[in-house]
């Protein structure tokens, strides 16, 4: 399906209009409210995350077990990218 004929696509409403059968969300309205604003929050709430996980105790103790429960994270989460 081809969406790149639609002139309604630049404007900020949040309906297309002439395009799609009138249903789907303009290109400018996804861009910003799927994806600016979500990443605004997380940037604006990641910060009181980390100071409350660094002051949480901590479950693994061990130097080794916590390394190894790290390494198969990044491996596991860098092999399959489609989870995202």
């Amino acid at each position: 399906m081809d969406f790149s004929g639609c002139l309604d696509d630049q404007s900020f409403g949040p309906t297309v209009r002439g395009c799609r059968d009138d249903f789907d969300f303009t290109i400018k309205f996804e861009k910003i409210f799927f994806a600016l604003i979500p990443a605004a929050i997380f940037v604006a709430v990641a910060p009181a995350r980390v100071v409350y996980l660094t002051r949480k105790p901590t479950i693994v103790t061990g130097v080794l077990l916590r390394t190894a429960k790290l390494v198969s994270f990044a491996t596991v989460r860098a092999s399959d990218p489609s989870e995202y």
